[in-house]
């Protein structure tokens, strides 16, 4: 008789019972005898996956993550963390047959929704299926609120880890997404990291085939590789680091990059783990491919390597991570990649800093925090019954701008694409352009705002009182200082010199933003009267490459200049709507009859499309 059973899947229970010694592996206990693979009732059988370790094993298998607290290199003593039972019901399936790599989706039968949002769990060196301690506790918090959890075992898994590749990494997410999508009706995404499958998060989103299904991140333990390699090697190891480093990077000049470090070290890392040259050098070098959260990383450098991240994210650290520099502040380094992130400026990226819980968020109380936060966390970006205020999105116009851009530029390989963003006061040209600076690693943004006539100059003219009242106007500007700037950049100037505004001083600031031609291939000027050709300004559109224009409407644009305007000091809040309404509305309005010299109109209110 013919059984109707779903291939290559089983319903187990996953667990860390501590009655059974053996080494690092997975015992799959098969009651039914040899052949009992080949039966229906197998599909249906409970299996116990343990990890139960000896003081002999323990040498071998401690992992780099998940050591209780600072101490000798290998301790002769079990935590009770380790001790205690981790187990969940689930399944486990085969996403990739070829290569027979396994998933699991948590929860017993009777309690999985059949929802098509789920939460997929990335585990960092070393991990493996339920080596995130939280994750049953977590699993049954997310189908309160509607969302599946899955793990999936990566190439780059237990072992495997120093033989990998963030690419490699992305690589097999990208199949089990696929597989999630096809076999699992799965639609929309989180993906959760923690510890170093953060950077596998964050580098999904770069580089990920599958990007458009992912609705967000949570970076759990998002913490340096590098400096945690400094913490556990102490001042004894540490010139060995670097002799190991320099000889890692001479592997990879000479095309060894694949080959083995030597054991020693290896040992650095922990336990004895092959791995190569390639991997060495990336976790260990300063701006190495894995090297994305670390403490010294300058604003700069952390947008080059978080700036991508338009999704909503939720980043959670311990302050009192094992892993983290005591010197660290854990919730300045956390607000600071939040900031890096262009999820950052949409205000859509989040921070939570437990003060205890460690690397692996351990305990009750801090588990019961950062469970709870991921699930609000979800259930805001589904965003059923709230407020708009209240959801999380992704940003979307704004990476498809980018792409535009990035497009633009390749098509002009000898000199940097510039570009005019446009748009009335309060429209979020600002916000775009810092998005932007963000989303394009060789943009550099310059704000027209820096050409505003200085104050004192404004104050010798006849009309002085009139001209401060109404500064903002198109000729309150020094048009002439902004046209020979843009000239200088045209005509192949290797580095020009740009002047910001100072928003407390209410002045501009000379030489503030530097161009500099071998860094920056795209050069977006926001302003408003980038459009404008009407007296001075007649011929400063023809000077850009490529012209867009934001649009908003005009009410709502008022609206948020009225509010920003309220900590001008020295007006009460009658005279500075009365001032929005006489002068900021009229600068709106000559603005907004220049769009339709633009080459394309972007925004929120409609949909992107060339004029």
């Amino acid at each position: 008789m013919q059984h109707l059973v779903r291939p290559h899947a089983v319903t187990c229970r996953f667990g860390t019972p501590n009655t059974c010694k053996h080494k690092q592996s997975l015992a799959l206990r098969k009651p039914f005898g040899p052949s009992c693979s080949q039966s229906p009732s197998w599909v249906g059988a409970t299996l116990a996956v343990g990890f139960h370790i000896t003081h002999k094993a323990f040498k071998a298998f401690r992992l780099l993550r998940h050591r209780q607290a600072p101490g000798p290199r290998f301790s002769s003593t079990m935590s009770a963390a380790h001790r205690e039972e981790t187990a969940c019901e689930g399944e486990v399936f085969l996403y990739d047959q070829m290569f027979g790599y396994a998933g699991f989706e948590a929860g017993a039968a009777h309690e999985r929704c059949e929802g098509s949002k789920a939460v997929v769990c990335i585990g960092g060196l070393t991990d493996g299926l339920l080596s995130l301690r939280y994750l049953p506790a977590l699993a049954a918090e997310l189908r309160r609120v509607g969302w599946r959890t899955f793990q999936p075992v990566l190439e780059s898994s237990y072992r495997g880890w120093g033989l990998a590749s963030l690419d490699e990494d992305v690589a097999g997410i990208d199949k089990f997404l696929s597989f999630l999508l096809s076999s699992r009706g799965i639609t929309e995404v989180v993906l959760l990291g923690s510890s170093t499958g953060c950077q596998d998060a964050v580098h999904y989103l770069k580089a990920g085939k599958l990007i458009s299904h992912v609705r967000g991140i949570v970076l759990q333990a998002p913490v340096s590789d590098r400096e945690a390699l400094e913490v556990e090697a102490g001042d004894e190891h540490i010139q060995s680091l670097h002799e190991f480093g320099e000889l890692a990077s001479k592997m990879i000049s000479e095309g060894r990059g694949e080959e083995m470090m030597p054991r020693a070290a290896c040992e650095l890392f922990g336990p004895p783990h092959v791995i190569s040259a390639y991997r060495f050098d990336s976790l260990s070098r300063r701006l190495g491919d894995d090297d994305m959260f670390s403490s010294d990383l300058s604003q700069d450098e952390l947008m080059q390597r978080l700036g991508h991240v338009h999704t909503p994210a939720l980043l959670v650290a311990s302050a009192d991570d094992e892993y983290v520099p005591k010197r660290v502040d854990a919730s300045k380094l956390c607000h600071r990649m939040a900031d890096a992130m262009a999820a950052g400026v949409a205000q859509t990226a989040e921070c939570l800093v437990l003060a205890q819980g460690g690397h692996g968020v351990r305990g009750p109380e801090p588990q019961t925090r950062f469970i709870h936060a991921v699930a609000g966390f979800v259930d805001r970006l589904a965003g059923a019954g709230l407020p708009e205020d209240g959801r999380l999105s992704p940003l979307t116009w704004e990476v498809s701008l980018a792409d535009v851009l990035r497009e633009r530029a390749a098509a002009l390989p000898e000199k940097p694409l510039l570009v005019a963003l446009a748009g009335m006061p309060g429209s979020g040209k600002s916000r775009t352009s810092q998005i932007l600076l963000r989303l394009l690693h060789d943009c550099l943004v310059i704000p027209m705002d820096g050409f505003h006539t200085k104050l004192s100059d404004l104050k010798t003219r006849p009309d002085a009182e009139n001209v401060v009242y109404r500064r903002g106007a198109p000729d309150t500007f020094d048009v002439s200082l902004l046209k020979e700037a843009l000239q200088k950049v045209k005509s192949g100037s290797s580095s020009v010199k740009f002047p910001a505004f100072d928003h407390a001083r209410g002045d501009p600031v000379e030489d503030a933003i530097c161009f500099d031609r071998d860094i920056h291939r795209i050069v977006v000027v926001e302003g408003l009267y980038l459009l404008y050709d009407k007296d001075e300004w007649q011929g400063i559109s023809t000077l850009f490459d490529y012209k867009v224009y934001l649009d908003a409407d005009i009410e709502e644009c008022i609206g948020r200049v009225k509010e920003r305007n309220k900590v001008i000091p020295g007006y009460t809040p009658q005279e500075i709507d009365e001032r929005c309404e006489k002068v900021d509305r009229k600068h709106a309005e000559v603005v907004q009859l220049t769009s339709g010299d633009a080459d394309l109109h972007v925004g929120p209110s409609l949909s992107q499309g060339q004029n």
